[in-house]
């Protein structure tokens, strides 16, 4: 089974993407991603901590 971390760039701490668990201070989202072959991995949606991703554009 195939764990990949999204994490962004430039963020107040280093994300921990060492593991396939979701043990980051952020708080990750995990969400299954269909491989070719038809296997299910894991992708590992880590959060900004000045939570950029809820701002307005």
């Amino acid at each position: 089974m195939t764990t990949l971390h999204v994490t962004p760039l430039g963020d107040q701490v280093d994300h921990d993407t060492s593991t396939a668990e979701a043990d980051c201070v952020c708080g990750p989202e995990t969400r299954p991603a269909l491989q070719a072959g038809g296997s299910v991995g894991w992708l590992l949606v880590h959060h900004s901590l000045d939570g950029r991703e809820h701002a307005s554009p």
